[in-house]
Order: C-alpha cells, then structure tokens, then sequence
C-alpha cells in the first residue's frame, strides 16, 4: 500500500472511531435530559461529563490560542518584511501563484504560514544560506504545502490530537501523518527538479542548525521527521518505511471504548 492511500486509510480509521464515541457521548447526553434521576448511574455521568467537557474545553483553546498566534505572528511578519526582496522573489517565481513573503531574520525560516489563503514565509537568512537552486528546492518544498492545503489539514489534525489526546490512537497517528506531509513535499520538490541534489545539500545544512523557529497556522520546511527525509533523498531507489505503532494503541483505544458504551448502557 502506498503512502498516500495509507495515510488516506489511517484518517479514515481516526474518524470512524472519533465518530462512534462522539456518537456515543451525544446519545449519553440526551440520555442525562430525559432521565429525572441518576442514581443508579450517577458515577458514569459524572465520568462522562468531565471527558465531555474537557474534550470542549481542548476543542475551544485550541481554536482560541490558534488565532491569536496566528494574528501575532502574521503582525510580526509584517512588521520584519524585507520589501525589496519580498518582490524580488515574488517576481521571479510568480509562475507559482503564491505570494512569498521575505522577513528579516538571520535564522533559518522557511515555512507555509495561513490557513485560509497560505502564502510562503523565507528569512533573509535562507537567502544568505543558501544557493539559488537550493533555495528553489526550499520554495517548492513549502509551495507544495500550500497548494495541498497542509495547512488546514495539520490544524485540523492538531485539533483532533489535542481534543482527544487520552485515546492512545490519536498520536501514532498524528506522528505518521506529520511525517508523510514532509516526506511528500520533498518528492514533490525532488520531481519539479529533476534531482536530489539540491535538497540533499539543503537538508545536510538544515540538519546542522539545531532548533527551528515555528509559527502558528503553519507548515516547516524543518521538522522531527529529518531522519526520514534524509534517507529519501539519500536512497532514492528506495521505498521509505515510515514506523507506525498502530496495533497496541488501537487494541486499547477499542477496549477503552468498548468499556465506556458498556458503562453508558449500565
């Protein structure tokens, strides 16, 4: 099974499951309006109103801190936007059809920022750092996030992980997600150039920089998936397997559900 239709298969699979146990808690729910007494089950409501409103509560600071961050980092870029070579660059690449954004920084920054209209973020410092067909390897790498919409996808990812972080399911899977969106985004930006070359040299830099500023509503070109990455451009020939532990999480995300409608029903 390839990448794509796997990752396809294993959010199909969070859904489904994220599916029945909300199902299951808005049925527990209009339940507790019926019924004038809880007596006979009043420690499972009590259970289940408390992993009700904390999935809300995840849910509402999720969104709440999302546009904030989102609003402070967009001001700041801003704010830092060097315009000369902002238009520079959006002019040479403007077969692309996304704006690129170009900030003052020394740092590596090089990321795929919004999420309703997501335009290219670099720094000054990657145009320092690196070479014109590195940094074109860069640009397409982010460009791919943009044009598939990684950006909504992640959040909404984000948002499911964190809201639903106590079922054992959700991070394996959220790990295997994170790591595809990388890796799919760099043989995206392999295939428009014809090589590896020139992502190799930027992954072998980037690799030596340590840690990587990030932004909200965004997508990095560096990320905890490097070691996937370089064995992609290292050993093209080669099918990546990306690791997933899905078998145990998933037997105890299913017991811990099962557990839960036979409490509801008590």
């Amino acid at each position: 099974m390839n990448a794509p239709v796997k990752l396809k298969w294993l959010c199909a699979l969070m859904i489904v499951f994220l599916a029945l146990f909300s199902v299951k808690m808005g049925l527990l729910v209009a339940r507790q309006l019926e019924d004038g007494k809880l007596q006979a089950a009043i420690v499972t409501y009590i259970v289940f109103d408390m992993i009700i409103g904390y999935t809300l509560v995840r849910v509402v600071w999720r969104i709440v801190a999302q546009a904030y961050l989102s609003r402070k980092w967009h001001k700041l870029l801003r704010s830092n936007q060097h315009d000369a070579l902002t238009k520079r660059l959006n002019e040479t690449y403007r077969s692309l059809g996304t704006e690129i954004m170009v900030v003052r920084d020394g740092a590596f920054v090089a990321l795929a920022i919004g999420i309703w209209k997501p335009k290219i973020v670099v720094s000054t410092g990657v145009l320092d750092m690196f070479s014109d067909d590195e940094i074109e390897a860069i640009l397409l790498h982010e460009w791919h996030h943009c044009r598939n919409r990684d950006n909504v996808k992640m959040f909404l990812m984000t948002l499911l992980t964190e809201a639903f972080g106590y079922w054992p399911i959700m991070k394996p899977i959220f790990r295997y997600y994170q790591t595809w969106t990388e890796l799919l985004a760099d043989r995206f930006a392999i295939r428009r150039m014809g090589t590896e070359l020139h992502l190799a040299g930027v992954l072998l830099k980037v690799s030596k920089l340590g840690k990587m500023q990030h932004a909200a509503a965004a997508v990095h070109f560096a990320s905890t998936t490097m070691q996937y990455r370089m064995m992609q451009v290292l050993e093209p020939d080669q099918t990546v397997k990306v690791k997933v532990a899905l078998l145990r999480p998933l037997l105890a995300s299913f017991s811990l559900l099962l557990l839960l409608m036979l409490g509801g029903d008590s």
